[in-house]
């Protein structure tokens, strides 16, 4: 099955970089911005193709999406290809780095972006796929049933639009959708694994951890390396340590693989560096008309794959980017040649940063007050913490993890320190203050404040802990360049040796293995830890116990579907209780179930027939109602996974809340009349309903 994991996940890669780079080289691109910015490029792609195809009836897949989308691109290749043989690549301002003496052949870039690609498949594998157990594991949690439901029902009926993203996505079942079903959703995340599922034929479960392992292993570094590349242009060694530490914050990546989980979240996130990198191209100091158009053209792209993925990461970028912004309009005024010397220049760049400032709130503030978010900045989530609690948490890189990352943390605030004395980086600090700032409201406040600071990420702690991560990753690189070059340079004045270059790289690459395994494992706890535990460990158990851990859902379960699925007429409908596990059968397994979602149930626009059945199903032989409402959505059977068993928190999901609402389900028994037993098992049933 392994051997069919890295086949699908190659595939997706595939899928993710290659058109996508062979359209930017067509138009001159260089091949180093081609190839990090891809994945940016293609989901929106992907995702606008599907909302095409919803439109006029085509069926999306692997199939329908890649190839047209690989012809389009090798055309456009093969005519940029005549006209880059006789001029440069655009490096969009970009300094060249020249080649590596000990590989000629190879750019400098090349081997920075291998490495950090190499970094991230081989982290990747020790802390998902290791700890993944098999490649159709999944996590029974809360989240994961959407997650996994929309890929089964992306694949079951070919419809991949962000306007049409529900359960019952298919025109037979969306007649019968017991709830109500279309609106916008981020589909992103769901489409890229529907591509692996659409390839390869995997499993929904399956295909939702290849296209986990792609985002993580691969999108993430290549997009972390665009942004440092861009943020460092002239500093090698600290783009070389980000190499080190985008993997090792608890946080991000790890957190949202543990905690939710949060797969399209982690998508989003994923590829925020790079869309930050296009800007930074977009707004720079030696790039070309002709170079802030085409890097401006490739962030409103980049905004459109992160507004599909989670809009949140769309204000993630605006956290990120505000004080850089702030400090662009500072500057404003030393374009001018008549300011450059005037006495009051100082006064004129601080009026620039306020109006700036103040343009960036107001447009805060208008999003905010904007009615379609009013669902999503309202959302309510409790705290966490205690005031003091929430500050020491981000002191100490905690973000909710049940520990903390003391020797990181000390690796951040060397960076901030860096920061001050490398002011034009100084940006980078104040962004992290900001996400800090959002998370510590998030963790310990209910009040207005934190809809309004972290409203965008659902007051959630830790979608803003991640965020805040996102940003810290880039300190501690800068941090450990700083800290690395500062206890090489104390060495040489005290040993008063010289020391060869080649030292100085075993040296600084000797210290760095040293910090960054400090920051994982074993690691070294904070003193003031909650927990006294390091988050980084606490947050990898995690990421196995969820995969592998206890489960409503069970082997036996699983057996006992797939039994029923070979007795059943294909697309016969069956009722269900979803919170015993069964909504997984669908999710999971492709059972075409009725109840699919675990809450939200009783409601003023829940259909009239799925509330007759919930309260009444077992009266069927005697309830013409009950039988009408069978008859309307066209049920034909009852599953019951855990029959007569009382309410265990180990037996059914926490949206359970003791059965009240599925009483009509529950009742049935062997000898109720109208049910015939098809298959039984222990205590699991399935029912023909003969009633009708």
């Amino acid at each position: 099955m392994w051997g069919l994991f890295f086949i699908a996940a190659a595939i997706v890669a595939l899928s993710l970089f290659l058109p996508s780079y062979l359209v930017l080289r067509g138009f001159r691109i260089d091949g180093i911005v081609a190839v990090s910015s891809a994945p940016l490029i293609s989901v929106a792609v992907y995702v606008l193709l599907g909302l095409l195809y919803a439109q006029f009836g085509i069926s999306s897949s692997w199939v329908s999406l890649f190839l047209p989308y690989l012809v389009v691109s090798v055309i456009l290749f093969a005519c940029g290809a005549r006209k880059s043989a006789q001029s440069k690549s655009l490096r969009l301002g970009l300094s060249e780095w020249g080649r590596s003496s000990r590989f000629p052949r190879i750019s400098t870039d090349t081997l920075t972006l291998i490495g950090y690609l190499a970094v991230g498949v081989v982290v990747s594998y020790i802390l998902f796929i290791w700890f993944l157990g098999s490649p159709d594991n999944y996590a029974q949690e809360y989240d994961n049933i959407s997650h996994l439901g929309s890929i089964q029902s992306f694949v079951r009926s070919g419809i991949w639009s962000p306007f049409s993203s529900s359960l019952y996505s298919s025109a037979d079942d969306l007649a019968i959708a017991p709830l109500p079903a279309g609106g916008f959703y981020p589909t992103a995340w769901y489409s890229i694994a529907a591509l692996a599922a659409t390839a390869t034929g995997v499993s929904a479960a399956f295909a939702e951890n290849v296209a986990n392992f792609v985002f993580v292993a691969l999108v993430f570094p290549a997009s972390v390396f665009l942004f440092m590349r861009v943020a460092f242009d002239g500093s090698k060694h600290v783009v070389f340590a980000g190499a080190a530490c985008m993997m090792i914050f608890s946080a991000f990546p790890w957190m949202f693989l543990y905690f939710g989980p949060l797969y399209p979240n982690l998508s989003a996130f994923s590829m925020v560096h790079g869309s930050v990198a296009l800007f930074l191209l977009l707004l720079g100091e030696n790039a070309s008309a002709k170079d802030r158009v085409i890097s401006g053209c490739l962030f409103t792209v980049s905004l459109c794959s992160l507004a599909f993925a989670q809009p949140n990461a769309v204000f993630t970028l605006a956290v990120i980017l505000s004080p850089f912004c702030i400090w662009k309009a500072s500057q404003i005024p030393l374009r001018f040649q008549r300011m450059k010397n005037h006495q009051g220049v100082v006064c004129f760049r601080i009026a620039f940063a306020l109006l700036a400032l103040v343009g960036i709130v107001a447009i805060w503030m208008t999003c905010y007050h904007a009615p379609f978010l009013q669902a999503v900045v309202q959302h309510e989530w409790p705290a966490q913490f205690t005031r003091h609690e929430a500050m020491e948490d981000a002191l100490v890189l905690g973000f909710m993890a049940d520990g903390s990352q003391i020797v990181l943390a000390f690796l951040v605030l060397f960076g901030v320190a860096a920061t001050l004395i490398y002011r034009k980086y100084l940006w980078v600090s104040f962004s992290y203050a900001f996400a800090c700032a959002i998370y510590v409201v998030n963790s310990y406040s209910d009040g207005p404040l934190q809809h309004i600071l972290g409203g965008f990420w659902y007051t959630d702690p830790w979608r803003c802990g991640a965020m805040a991560s996102l940003v810290g990753m880039v300190l501690a690189s800068l941090g450990l360049w700083a800290l690395a070059h500062l206890l090489l340079k104390m060495v040489t004045r005290l040993t008063r040796f010289t020391v060869s270059s080649n030292c100085k790289r075993v040296g600084a690459i000797v210290i760095a293995a040293m910090l960054v395994a400090a920051t994982v494992y074993p690691g070294v706890a904070a003193p003031c830890s909650q927990s006294g535990d390091v988050a980084f460990k606490t947050v990898a158990e995690g990421i196995r116990a969820v995969n592998n851990g206890l489960a409503v859902y069970d082997a036996g379960e699983k057996q006992f579907v797939q039994q029923a699925k070979v007795l059943i007429e294909p697309n016969a409908l069956v009722i269900n209780v979803p919170d015993d596990g069964s909504a997984f059968a669908f999710a999971a397994d492709g059972l075409r179930t009725y109840y699919r979602y675990t809450r939200e149930y009783d409601i003023p626009d829940e259909k009239p027939e799925s509330k007759t059945i919930r309260d009444g199903l077992y009266r069927i032989a005697d309830d013409d109602a009950v039988k009408d409402a069978v008859r309307a959505i066209g049920a034909t059977y009852v599953i019951q996974l855990d029959q007569g068993e009382p309410y265990l928190d180990r037996k059914y999901l926490f949206t359970y809340e003791g059965g009240t609402k599925w009483k009509g389900i529950d009742a049935i028994r062997d000898d109720t009349p109208g049910f015939e037993v098809v298959l039984e098992q222990d205590d699991m049933r399935l029912y023909r309903i003969t009633a009708v």
